[in-house]
């Protein structure tokens, strides 16, 4: 792909992206992309064939800002325990920043092509590596126990991630979680990452 044609691809899910974030997947139209970046259609769907196509695209999009706003960060941290609730607090405002992208969508999916269940999965391993370093590092350190990093990292993801949606099973569909539900489940989350360290260490 030429230069030209990846910094409209990139224009194209810049777009996307406001769009899908301020109003949903389902309240937006391919034409009202095109329009916002006064492109043709026919171009837009060049690049994206349906809209399917384009979110799971902007999905991808989301998920690889999020690991480069956040990687280097927790990262430079020194001890596991702040850098895991760093990394909570990170994923949390960057669910609510992207609210109707990450969740609200995907909630209301009834059914979940090849290519955006391609997303998830490559979402779900990244967000587990960065958890899997974090605690390499604490090993690394002397800070925790010896384990098998990928194991509890995976442990770890399933058991914080099952926090959310636990609550947000007990929401209507159509209703945006506020400031108060949002934040209750980073309390209750950071509690279960205390926890969980406290075990790993030495």
């Amino acid at each position: 792909m030429s230069k030209n044609a990846d910094e409209k691809r990139v224009k194209i899910l810049e777009a996307a992206k406001r769009r899908f974030a301020h109003y949903g997947m389902a309240k937006t139209t391919m034409a009202e992309i095109a329009k916002d970046l006064s492109f043709s259609k026919a171009l837009l769907y060049y690049y994206f064939p349906d809209k399917n196509s384009l979110y799971s695209a902007v999905l991808e999009f989301v998920v690889e800002e999020f690991d480069k706003e956040t990687r280097q960060h927790i990262m430079g941290l020194a001890q596991t325990e702040e850098a895991v609730l760093t990394l909570l607090s990170k994923r949390m405002d960057f669910i609510k920043r992207y609210y109707y992208i990450i969740e609200y969508t995907l909630l209301n999916r009834k059914e979940v092509s090849q290519d955006l269940e391609g997303v998830l999965i490559n979402a779900f391993e990244m967000h587990r590596k960065m958890i899997g370093d974090l605690f390499r590092k604490g090993m690394e350190s002397g800070e925790l126990h010896h384990m098998d990093e990928e194991e509890c990292s995976r442990l770890f993801l399933f058991a914080t991630m099952g926090m959310r949606m636990m609550v947000m099973q007990d929401l209507r569909t159509n209703f945006i979680p506020s400031k108060d539900d949002f934040d209750y489940i980073l309390a209750m989350q950071k509690k279960l990452a205390v926890i969980f360290i406290n075990g790993l260490r030495k």
